[in-house]
C-alpha cells in the first residue's frame, strides 16, 4: 500500500509561502530544458564540500596560514568565512583559493544569524573549544533531514564526544556551549561504535551521528594533551582525508584499519596547503543527469584517484546497473546505458553516501525492473519522493526503504518544492527530463552544495530563469553565473556564456603530498570489494563477507552513505 505522506513531506508539492529572511518572496527557479546544447559538454566539478567545511574549522587550530585550493564558492564557504572573520581570524578569498590565518583568533561565540544559515558551522565548535577553551553558538541550520523537531539535527553526540576529552557541554534546541577543563582538553579512548548503529543487512556501522562524532574527535584530539585512540572511525574520505590533512599540518596521527591514533601536540598546528578533490556528490549528480536525460558528458576532476576511491561503492553500483564510465586521467566520460539494470541500493556509512540516494532513485526510474533503495543513515530522507510522484513516478515508502517501479515522468501539475539540498538537485534533474517548464521552490538549498549550477547546466542546453527579487542562490554564494540581474528575470541558458565558469579547471591550486596521501583511504575500497582479513573499519568480523554488490533480480547488490 503506498505510504501516505506526512504533512511535512507533502511540502514536496506545495510552495513555501514564507518569505525569505530579508522579506523577499521565497526563491524559485523556472526550469526549462532547451534544445541548444553541445554534443558532449565538458564540465569542471567543484571542490569537495564535506572536506572544505572541517578544513576551515581545523585552520582555527593553527597560528600559521592555511591555504585551501579548489575551494567551491558555495554558501558554506561564504558563511564560514564570515564567521571566522567575526571570531578574529583573517580570511582572504581569491577565486578558487581561500587562505585562513587564525593567529588573531580571539572570539568564542558564533553569532546566531551565521550558525542558522548552514550546518557546517558545527565543526567550528570543537576547534574553538580546543583553541580558545570555550565554544558557544545558537542553533545550526542546513538540511532538515534529522530526527529532531522539524528535521533538526541535534548536537548531543558532539557534546558527548567533547565530554570524553574533559569538556563540560550543554547542547539543546536553542544552541550549544562547551568549556574546556583547566589545562585544556585531554587525550582519551573513544569507540566510535558508541555513536553508530549496526546496519542489519551487512553488520556494518552506520547512522546519522557516526560521521560528525569522528570529525569532532579528530579536531579535539590533535592539540589535546596526551594520546587519543579512536576505534571503528567513520570510513569515508571526508573524515579520513581530514585526518591526513591534520597530519600534514604537524599532528602526530597514525591511520590503521579500524583505528586512528593521535598523539596530541598540546599546542597549535603548523600551516597547511592543500587542494580539495572534486566534490563527490557533484560527480554523482552529473552522472545522474547523463543517465536520466540519456546524454553524454565529460567531467573534469581534481585529484581523480581520491574521487574514484571515495566513490567506490557508488561506482560499483553504477557498474552493476550497466552505466558506462570511462576514466582517462583527470577526465571522467559518462555515457547513458543502452539497458539500465534494476538494483538494490543501500545508503549507509560503509556503502553509498546517503546524499547519493535521491539521485540513484531518479536514475532507477529508467531501469528494466523494480528497484529498492534503503537509507541506513537518514531514515526519513524521502521527502523528494512527493515531487517525483507529482511527475508520475511510482514510489512506495516502507520505513527506511523506497520501492521504485520504473516508468516515464511527465510535467507536474503544480510547482515543486525541495526541502533539502539533494532533493533540490534530484527534482531539478527530473524536471529537466520531462522537457516541460516547471517552477522549483527550495532552490536556496542548492547554494550550499553546488557552485554555478545554472551555468554548468547551461552547457547542457538547459534554460533556467531566476526571477529578480526572489533571491538567487547561486549569487548568494558569491559565484558568477552567466547573465546578469535586471528587472523581471534573467535567463541562464547560453553555453558560450557559461563556459568560463563551468568548462575550465580551477587554477592557482597546490597539492600537499604526504606518505599518507595514497588514494586508498583506510577502510575504503577502490574496486568496491571487501578488504582482507583486517576487514573494513566498522565491519563486525562475522559479517565481513557481506560487503558485496547485487543487482535486483540477477544476484548483484548495489549497496552504500551520506556525510
Amino acid at each position: 500500500m503506498p505510504n501516505t505522506p506526512s504533512a511535512t513531506a507533502a511540502q514536496g508539492l506545495r510552495p513555501d509561502s514564507r518569505p525569505s529572511p530579508d522579506g523577499q518572496a521565497p526563491p524559485y527557479w523556472n526550469v526549462v530544458q532547451g534544445t541548444e546544447a553541445l554534443p558532449r559538454p565538458t564540465l569542471s566539478m567543484g571542490g569537495f564540500k564535506h572536506l572544505l567545511v572541517p578544513a576551515l574549522a581545523a585552520a582555527c587550530l593553527s597560528d600559521r596560514p592555511w591555504r585551501i585550493g579548489n575551494a567551491p564558492r558555495i554558501e558554506d564557504r561564504r558563511v564560514l568565512s564570515a564567521t571566522l572573520r567575526h571570531l578574529g581570524a583573517s580570511v582572504v578569498d581569491d577565486g578558487p583559493r581561500v587562505t585562513v590565518d587564525a593567529s588573531g583568533l580571539s572570539g568564542t561565540r558564533i553569532p546566531g544569524d551565521l550558525s542558522a544559515g548552514i550546518h557546517g558551522g558545527v565543526y567550528l565548535l570543537p576547534a574553538l573549544l580546543a583553541a580558545r577553551g570555550e565554544a558557544v553558538s545558537g542553533a545550526h541550520g542546513g538540511c532538515a533531514i534529522g530526527g529532531g523537531t522539524g528535521g533538526a539535527r541535534p548536537l548531543s553526540h558532539m557534546a558527548s564526544v567533547l565530554e570524553r576529552f574533559g569538556a563540560r557541554c550543554e547542547a539543546g534546541a536553542e544552541g550549544f556551549r562547551a568549556t574546556a577543563p583547566p589545562g585544556g582538553l585531554r587525550g582519551t579512548r573513544i569507540d566510535l561504535a558508541d555513536y553508530a548503529d549496526t546496519e542489519p543487512g551487512t553488520g556494518t556501522l552506520t547512522g546519522p551521528h557516526y560521521s560528525g562524532a569522528t570529525k569532532t574527535a579528530l579536531l579535539a584530539a590533535v592539540t589535546a594533551r596526551g594520546t587519543t585512540v579512536l576505534t571503528d572511525p567513520y570510513p569515508k574520505p571526508d573524515a579520513l582525508e581530514l585526518a591526513r590533512l591534520l597530519g600534514a599540518a604537524g599532528a602526530r596521527i597514525e591511520i590503521a584499519p579500524r583505528r586512528i591514533t593521535v598523539e596530541g601536540l598540546g599546542g597549535p598546528l603548523d600551516g597547511a596547503e592543500l587542494t580539495l578533490p572534486s566534490d563527490l556528490m557533484e560527480v554523482v549528480t552529473f552522472i545522474a543527469w547523463a543517465v536520466h536525460l540519456r546524454r553524454e558528458a565529460d567531467l573534469l576532476l581534481e585529484r581523480p584517484d581520491l574521487v574514484r576511491a571515495g566513490l567506490a561503492p557508488e561506482l560499483e553500483c553504477l557498474s552493476a546497473m550497466g552505466v558506462p564510465l570511462d576514466w582517462d586521467g583527470s577526465l571522467l566520460r559518462v555515457r547513458p546505458p543502452e539497458h539500465l539494470n534494476a538494483a538494490r541500493v543501500l545508503a549507509s556509512s560503509h556503502h553509498l553516501y546517503s546524499d547519493a540516494g535521491p539521485l540513484f532513485a531518479l536514475m532507477l526510474l529508467g531501469a528494466d525492473k523494480p528497484s529498492r533503495l534503503t537509507d541506513g543513515v537518514w531514515t526519513d530522507r524521502f521527502r523528494y519522493a512527493e515531487g517525483l510522484r507529482a511527475m508520475g513516478a511510482r514510489l512506495i515508502r516502507k520505513d527506511n526503504e523506497l520501492h521504485i517501479t520504473p516508468g516515464p515522468l511527465h510535467a507536474a501539475p503544480r510547482p515543486l518544492v525541495a526541502t533539502d539540498l539533494r532533493a533540490a538537485a534530484t527534482l531539478l534533474l527530473a524536471a529537466l527530463g520531462t522537457g516541460a517548464p516547471h517552477r522549483l521552490y527550495g532552490v536556496g538549498h542548492l547554494a550550499r552544495g553546488y557552485e554555478d549550477l545554472p551555468a554548468k547546466l547551461a552547457l547542457t542546453g538547459a534554460h533556467i530563469e531566476v526571477p529578480s527579487g526572489t533571491g538567487d542562490p547561486a549569487g548568494t554564494a558569491g559565484s558568477h553565473t552567466a547573465g546578469t540581474h535586471t528587472t523581471g528575470t534573467h535567463t541562464v541558458g547560453s553555453p558560450a556564456a557559461a563556459a568560463h565558469t563551468a568548462g575550465s579547471p580551477a587554477a592557482g591550486t597546490h597539492t600537499v603530498r604526504t606518505p599518507a596521501d595514497a588514494p586508498h583511504t583506510a577502510g575504503s575500497r577502490a574496486s568496491g570489494t571487501p578488504q582482507d582479513a583486517a576487514q573494513a573499519p566498522g565491519t563486525r568480523p562475522a559479517d565481513a563477507d557481506k560487503h558485496r554488490a547485487e543487482t535486483a533480480g540477477t544476484g548483484a547488490d548495489g549497496t552504500g552513505e551520506a556525510a
